[in-house]
């Protein structure tokens, strides 16, 4: 890992590059450490370049974190455009979304500077992303794409939540239901249709560690809610006041509380993708191949991730995830002989 940054070539400095980062960065970390690491690298970088090219007042010479009130509209889609050139399609659009979750957090804390038009910022990366040209799926690294799965957790999350009262389009309570249902697909993995039937009792009203469930095929296993996952779905649940024992429901007034259909949530992540300018072929069901290769690359047996997945023959587990499961094999195998290859060479150089 570098210790440089890519513009300027300085030592990182030991702080963090803006103002407010750390309690950001602190609610980003407890649900992904590694989406903390991603938002750090982009807004190291964002900072890398408003400095290098002087950018509305800002040189090399002043220390971070650096005041966020010289930041434009105009600034960012400035960035926007170098990153564009400068950088891969999919890292791009990951760091474009990686700021965008930082000023909705600023929005959030009434912290956002005054120059910095947020929406505009988005309908502009919404038309970019309509004219771009898509790329062959041949081409496209489904894996890549994935890695932005996270970013459409915190979206969710850092959303400002609209005040209690005077909600006649329950605004309030579809947004806590959607961070609930975001945080629940990202911690259990669950198919679209076993997170659409959960129903309040099974989840013990947020406070269940873990449920039993029927998945496919009949197949019954134990589904997991990490602590963030239990928190936002006791957040929603304190706010409803119907009786449908459903975990999940429509709270638009042409619904009348009815259980949440699987469309609904493809247009919960296809709303985060346009907001966000992430790749459009993400689907709800990415969460749970993403979480499951991140096991397998964090050295996960594959049977614990047959179990995780629900998948009745491990077969199906090594099938759909073998280039992930051969990378961690043949990397430990080059890990270990490193040693022995090197000092090889140099007997040879004798």
């Amino acid at each position: 890992m570098s210790h440089q940054l890519p513009l300027s070539e300085r030592d990182i400095p030991t702080e963090l590059p803006w103002l407010h980062m750390v309690s950001f960065l602190e609610s980003v970390g407890s649900r992904s450490l590694k989406t903390e690491g991603t938002y750090l690298a982009a807004l190291r970088f964002f900072a890398d370049w408003v400095q290098v090219g002087k950018h509305a007042g800002f040189d090399l010479e002043q220390p971070w974190p650096l005041g966020l009130t010289p930041l434009t509209t105009e600034l960012v889609l400035k960035f926007n455009e170098a990153l564009r050139s400068a950088r891969s399609q999919n890292t791009g659009r990951t760091y474009m979304a990686a700021l965008l979750s930082f000023f909705g957090y600023l929005v959030s804390i009434d912290q956002l500077p005054p120059g910095l038009r947020l929406e505009k910022v988005r309908e502009r990366l919404k038309r970019q992303r309509k004219t771009a040209l898509r790329p062959s799926s041949k081409v496209v690294n489904l894996d890549t794409i994935r890695q932005q799965i996270p970013l459409i957790v915190d979206y969710y999350c850092m959303l400002p939540l609209p005040p209690s009262g005077n909600d006649p389009y329950n605004r309030r309570l579809s947004l806590l239901r959607d961070r609930a249902l975001a945080t629940v697909l990202y911690s259990t993995a669950v198919r679209i249709s076993e997170a659409v039937a959960l129903d309040r009792k099974h989840v013990a009203n947020g406070q269940a560690e873990d449920v039993l469930i029927t998945g496919k095929g009949g197949r019954t296993r134990t589904i997991h809610f990490l602590d963030y996952a239990r928190e936002a779905i006791r957040a929603y649940l304190a706010e409803r006041t119907d009786s449908n024992p459903a975990l999940f429901v429509s709270h638009s007034r042409r619904a009348d509380g009815k259980r949440l259909t699987t469309r609904s949530v493809q247009r919960m992540v296809e709303t985060a993708v346009a907001a966000l300018d992430l790749d459009a072929s993400l689907t709800p069901h990415d969460f749970r191949h993403y979480r499951a290769t991140e096991l397998l690359r964090e050295g996960v047996p594959v049977e614990v991730v047959q179990e995780y997945l629900g998948h009745a023959d491990i077969s199906t587990t090594r099938s759909v995830y073998a280039p992930i499961i051969g990378k961690n094999i043949v990397k430990e195998w080059l890990d270990i002989l490193e040693g022995p290859l090197e000092q090889a060479a140099q007997l040879k150089e004798t």
